[in-house]
């Protein structure tokens, strides 16, 4: 492993066992030895959180420089990427256009040239690539992706709620708008925590719903905006850009004791809910912690996304979107429940994945 590498992973021992983070430290090891990325230049865009820096070792591991922008376009923790040039981390400006590969987050870079091509992190980020000019690797469409948005981004809700002071869950009335791979998660843990779960989706999900779950059609504005003012807690998890703007009703939730919350990258609600009155001021939620998604649930997913850039290291790969190898996906799901500290949660899900 070479020095920045190095420096970075002496830096994160004291904060993560190894069994937090298999499968980087898996691949840190494998790509050490064979630099497959040396001499390139790689612009990454996940937020930038302590544990991102496990993702950076690795590529610098791989021999890549390693560029993140200098104002993200995501919720990112600032004092860490004050330590970025500390690591030997770059901080790309707004517009710079010269990277071999982007790591993208949200489709931040959609506009980019790379010369080797992209792979998006989010399912939020994959309209923008419609009709891209160079490969686009979607490792939200694959399995790996489960682990981070189901089982990470549920188990963040109920940690950032704790954080806000909320902990006695037991027994309360939580209402979950969207029923994703985020909306699974943040049921999992409900059912796990004693909530009375109730979901709001398109009618036809309902037979998806575990018993003793309730249902409530999205699309019924009237129906909606009063179980979410009957909510102790409502969580929109739709993945779209203001995707209740038509369906609740502001005079009813406003005035409502209800806590509103959001876990996706975009407002959800739209603008007739003011942000005021939204926790965290509309964006997500799991952001005000110090690790938004626990080491242990969002490792596996920083692997996939580094993986996808040795992908477009190929040859005459097609200018679309593409999802990922699933060969590769199935080594690093094997290390991670085998070696790792998930792989009861991932059992749990009874076939989510």
């Amino acid at each position: 492993m070479n020095a920045q590498a190095a420096k970075i992973l002496d830096y994160l021992a004291p904060f993560y066992q190894p069994e937090e983070w298999p499968t980087l430290q898996w691949q840190a090891e494998q790509w050490s030895r064979t630099k497959p990325l040396a001499g390139l230049k790689v612009l990454d865009g996940t937020p930038v959180f302590r544990n991102t820096l496990a993702k950076y070792m690795v590529l610098m591991a791989a021999g890549a420089e390693v560029w993140v922008p200098a104002r993200p376009g995501v919720p990112s923790d600032p004092a860490v990427m004050q330590q970025l040039e500390g690591f030997g981390i770059h901080k790309a400006p707004r517009g710079m256009d010269d990277f071999d590969i982007v790591l993208d987050c949200g489709g931040q870079f959609c506009e980019l040239h790379p010369r080797l091509g992209a792979a998006e992190l989010t399912r939020t980020g994959v309209h923008r690539y419609t009709h891209p000019k160079h490969p686009v690797i979607l490792a939200d469409s694959g399995q790996i992706k489960h682990i981070e948005t189901v089982l990470g981004t549920g188990e963040g809700f109920f940690r950032a709620m704790q954080q806000l002071g909320y902990s006695d869950f037991a027994g309360r009335k939580l209402l979950i708008i969207g029923f994703g791979k985020v909306g699974r998660g943040v049921l999992h843990y409900a059912l796990k925590y004693g909530l009375k779960a109730r979901v709001a989706d398109r009618v036809d999900v309902r037979k998806e719903l575990p018993a003793g779950v309730s249902f409530v059609d999205a699309n019924d504005a009237e129906a909606l905006s009063q179980a979410v003012a009957e909510s102790w807690c409502a969580v929109t998890v739709t993945g779209h850009v203001a995707a209740l703007r038509k369906v609740l009703r502001p005079a009813v939730i406003i005035p409502s004791p209800v806590l509103l919350a959001n876990l996706g990258l975009e407002d959800e609600y739209g603008s007739a809910i003011p942000a005021s009155r939204v926790l965290n001021q509309k964006q997500a939620l799991n952001f005000i912690l110090e690790e938004p998604t626990s080491m242990r649930f969002i490792e596996t997913t920083m692997a996939l996304h580094n993986a996808c850039a040795l992908e477009l290291l190929t040859a005459d790969l097609p200018r679309r979107g593409i999802i990922p190898n699933r060969d590769v996906e199935e080594q690093l799901l094997h290390i991670a429940c085998t070696k790792g500290l998930i792989g009861e949660d991932v059992r749990s899900l009874n076939g989510a994945m």
